[in-house]
């Protein structure tokens, strides 16, 4: 079956600001959804019951981040550098870090123990790992791809 594509009634500046609003209306929708699941598990939701909400939010970012890979983009704002992904990989371990301890010591009231410390921390070393080796695949894969698109650019240009 082929996909007939409408025609598009908007001029390009009605389709610019068009695509702003649905980027924007996509960041407000991850965001909340990413604090929406982080206070869920904060208060102590289970993972069954969060779901739903994660299996949203993880379609989202599979599917922006392989679409700004194929596509050779990585941000506006910031270049795919070790040293910014060592900080972006500190900052999903420092929040569930920061979670874990108050769900454990402030709402369970559970006593402050070496072990329970230790466990957070092991936890956040484990986030922060697997978020780090993560971005820095992303970033290999990135200027592979950046290259050979750079490269069939330089192609057409001669």
């Amino acid at each position: 079956m082929k996909y007939k594509k409408s025609k598009n009634m908007l001029d390009e500046m009605q389709d610019n600001k068009m695509l702003k609003i649905e980027e924007f209306g996509f960041w407000l929708v991850f965001w909340v959804l990413l604090a929406v699941i982080l206070l869920q598990a904060l208060l102590g939701t289970t993972p069954k019951e969060l779901a739903g909400e994660f299996a949203a939010l993880l379609a989202a970012s599979v599917y922006i981040a392989f679409s700004s890979l194929k596509n050779g983009l990585w941000t506006r704002k910031y270049a795919p550098t070790l040293k910014a992904n060592a900080i972006a990989g500190a900052i999903p371990s420092f929040i569930l870090g920061i979670i874990n301890a108050v769900r454990a010591f402030v709402i369970l009231k559970k006593p402050v123990e070496f072990h329970a410390t230790i466990q957070i921390v092991a936890m956040c070393v484990g986030v922060y790992v697997l978020c780090f080796a993560l971005l820095e695949a992303f970033r290999l894969i990135y200027k592979k791809r950046r290259r050979k698109l750079d490269d069939t650019e330089d192609e057409k240009e001669t």
